[in-house]
C-alpha cells in the first residue's frame, strides 16, 4: 500500500526551526534556564528526550515571554508504552490523577515548587517527533516544542509572539479552536486579518475535520 504524503506537512516541518534552549534564553532574556520555573518542573518529571516525549504548548509560550508558566504542562509521546512509562513516574513522583479521558491524562501535584502544577499527558494522537507535535497546533503562538535539550518553533511562531498576533497554522478541531482563539484574545493576542475567516473557510471547507473533540485547551 502506499502511503500519502503530506507535502504541505513536509514543507512546514523544513521550515520548523531549532535553538538549544538554554542559549536562546541567555540571548532573548538574559536568564538562566536552571532559574526558571520551567527547569524545576521538568527537573521533577521523566526526562524529555530528541525520540520523545516533548513538552508543547503554552508552559513553554508563557516562558520564553517571561511569565510565569501557570497553564497546563502538556506532554507528547511517541507511542502508548512511552506514555505509560512516563505515566508511571509521574505517579512516582507523588502526583495525583485528577481526570483521564480517552484523549488525555490529567495529573496535579507540587512539583518544582510550592505551588500545584497541571500535568496532562495527551494520548488522542502519537507522533513520529518534534516537527510532528508542533505541526499539529492550531495557532503558530502554539507551535513550540522541547526535548530536553532542544527547542523547536514553527516558522512564524516568534514573528508572532513579538507581535501578539494570533495567526492559523492548522484547523483540526475548528469548535476547540474557536473558544481558544477567544482565550488568547482575553491573553492579549490580536486575531491577524483573516484568522476568523481561515478558521471558519476550514471548517467549511471540510466537513471530515473532527467536531467530536474537544482539543486539550
Amino acid at each position: 500500500m502506499t502511503e500519502t504524503i503530506d507535502t504541505a506537512a513536509v514543507v512546514r516541518a523544513l521550515a520548523m526551526q531549532t535553538y538549544e534552549l538554554r542559549d536562546f534564553l541567555a540571548r532573548s532574556t538574559d536568564q538562566s534556564f536552571d532559574d526558571t520555573t520551567l527547569a524545576h518542573v521538568l527537573a521533577a518529571l521523566p526526562p524529555l528526550s530528541a525520540t520523545g516525549p516533548w513538552l508543547a504548548g503554552g508552559s513553554l509560550r508563557r516562558s520564553l515571554l517571561r511569565q510565569e508558566p501557570d497553564s497546563d504542562f502538556d506532554l507528547f509521546f511517541r507511542d502508548a508504552d512511552q506514555l505509560e512509562d512516563f505515566r508511571n513516574g509521574v505517579e512516582a513522583a507523588g502526583l495525583v490523577k485528577v481526570r483521564e479521558t480517552v484523549h488525555h491524562v490529567h495529573y496535579r501535584g507540587r512539583v518544582g515548587g510550592s505551588i500545584e502544577r497541571d500535568v496532562q499527558l495527551i494520548r488522542f494522537a502519537f507522533y513520529g517527533n518534534a516537527a510532528a507535535v508542533i505541526d499539529s497546533f492550531d495557532f503558530t503562538i502554539c507551535q513550540i516544542a522541547y526535548d530536553g535539550e532542544k527547542l523547536f518553533v514553527g516558522e512564524h511562531t516568534l514573528w508572532d509572539l513579538a507581535r501578539k498576533r494570533l495567526a492559523v497554522n492548522k484547523i483540526t478541531f475548528p469548535v476547540s479552536s474557536t473558544r481558544r482563539m477567544l482565550k488568547y484574545a482575553a491573553q492579549g493576542f490580536t486575531a491577524c486579518n483573516g484568522c476568523l475567516s481561515a478558521l471558519l473557510r476550514s471548517t467549511i471547507d471540510n466537513p471530515e475535520l473532527r467536531m467530536d473533540i474537544a482539543y486539550v485547551d
